[in-house]
C-alpha cells in the first residue's frame, strides 16, 4: 500500500512539473502587414521565430501572422499597444506626426548613408538617447529590431531618363521628406501604402512608386513596369518591430534576454538577405530584359531636390518637432549631426 502511494505521488509529482513547463512556455503574437512570400522582410521575420524558438529551447515561440490577417499597416501600432498583437511592424514614415522622435531619418532624404549605416544609428540612438524609447513607451510600443530601408529608386511604368521626363508623373509616396522631393522634380506624389501600388500601377493610378530592387519582386510590380529609375535617393527608414511593453515585462528574465539579443543580430541576417537578392535581380533583368535599369544622372537629381526650398524646410523641421515633442534641444542637435555627417 505504501509502496502504491508513493508511486502515485511520483506520478504525480513529475505530472506538476510537465505542466509547470508547460506553462512556462509562451508564444507571442506577431502581426505582419507584409505577406509571407517574396519579402526580405520576412524571411528575415522567418529567421526571428526560428531563432526565438532554438535561442530559448523552445520556452518562447513566435506566431507571425502575415498579410495584414490581424491588423493592417495603418492599424498595428494600435493593435500592439492594445494588445490584439504582441508584436508588429511599426512602418514609422507612415505616422510621421504620432511618432515625430522615432521618424528623424525619414526628414533628411536624399541623403548619402547606406541601409547599414541607418540600422546602426537608429539602435546608438535607442541606446544612447532616451527621447526615441520615450515616445515608443507613450504607446506602449518597446523596440526588438529595425528594418532600415536599402537605397530606394523608382519602377516606372514609362521610362524617366531627363528632368523633363519627371514632370507630371503621378509616382507613389509617403512620410513627409519624399513627397517635397518629388514636387522638387515636378511629379505629382500619390500617398500611398507599398501594398497597393500593384492594383494602381495596373489601373493606370501611378506612374511610378518609389521602391527598392527587392520591393519591386515582392510586390511583383515588375509585371506592371518595366523601367526602375535608379536616382541618388540614398537608404532611408523603413520599420521598427515593436512589441507590447506589457507583455514584454510579463516575460521571465531569460525570455527577455532572448528578445533583447534579435536587435543586432535581425539586422545583420535581413541585410544579408537584402544584398543577395538585389545581386539576383540585377543579373536576371540583364539577362532577360524584363526590366531596364535607368542610371539617372546623380548631379541634376541632387541639385534640383536639395537645392529646393520645399526640401529643405523639410530637413530642418523635425529638430524644432522634436523638441516640440520633448527631445531635449542638445539630443535633437546630435541626431541631426548624426544623419548630416
Amino acid at each position: 500500500m505504501q509502496r502504491t502511494l508513493r508511486t502515485l505521488a511520483l506520478a504525480l509529482a513529475a505530472l506538476s512539473t510537465t505542466t509547470s513547463v508547460a506553462r512556462a512556455e509562451t508564444t507571442l503574437k506577431w502581426g505582419e502587414h507584409l505577406p509571407q512570400c517574396c519579402s526580405m522582410y520576412a524571411a528575415a521575420a522567418q529567421w526571428a521565430v526560428d531563432e526565438t524558438a532554438k535561442r530559448s529551447n523552445g520556452d518562447l515561440k513566435i506566431d507571425i501572422n502575415y498579410g495584414g490577417v490581424l491588423a493592417t499597416v495603418g492599424e498595428i501600432p494600435s493593435a500592439v499597444e492594445n494588445g490584439v498583437i504582441d508584436m508588429g511592424n511599426l512602418v514609422t514614415p507612415y505616422f510621421p506626426d504620432q511618432f515625430v522622435i522615432n521618424n528623424a531619418i525619414p526628414f533628411f532624404w536624399p541623403q548619402p548613408k547606406s541601409q547599414a549605416e541607418l540600422g546602426e544609428l537608429m539602435l546608438k540612438w535607442h541606446d544612447e538617447v532616451p527621447a526615441f524609447g520615450e515616445e515608443l513607451a507613450k504607446y506602449k510600443l518597446k523596440l526588438v529590431a529595425v528594418r532600415p530601408l536599402p537605397p530606394y529608386g523608382l519602377i516606372c511604368s514609362k521610362p524617366i531618363r531627363t528632368m523633363e521626363d519627371f514632370k507630371g508623373k503621378r509616382i507613389r509616396s509617403y512620410g513627409v521628406a519624399l513627397p517635397a522631393m518629388l514636387e522638387a522634380l515636378g511629379a505629382v506624389p500619390v500617398g500611398m501604402p507599398d501594398v497597393e501600388a500593384y492594383e494602381a500601377m495596373s489601373n493606370n493610378i501611378l506612374d511610378c512608386s518609389a521602391a527598392d530592387i527587392a520591393l519591386v519582386d515582392a510586390f511583383k510590380l515588375n509585371e506592371v513596369a518595366k523601367f526602375f529609375v535608379d536616382v541618388p535617393m540614398g537608404a532611408s527608414w523603413g520599420h521598427i518591430i515593436v512589441m507590447n511593453t506589457d507583455k514584454y515585462a510579463a516575460l521571465s528574465d531569460s525570455q527577455k534576454a532572448v528578445i533583447d539579443s534579435l536587435k543586432t543580430d535581425h539586422q545583420s541576417e535581413l541585410l544579408r538577405l537584402f544584398r543577395a537578392k538585389e545581386a539576383e535581380l540585377v543579373a536576371k533583368w540583364s539577362a532577360d530584359k524584363s526590366v531596364e535599369i535607368i542610371k539617372f544622372p546623380a548631379e541634376e537629381f541632387l541639385k534640383a531636390t536639395l537645392e529646393n526650398p520645399k526640401v529643405q524646410a523639410v530637413r530642418n523641421s523635425w529638430k524644432d518637432r522634436a523638441i516640440a515633442a520633448g527631445m531635449p534641444a542638445a539630443d535633437a542637435e546630435r541626431v541631426v549631426k548624426d544623419i548630416s555627417n
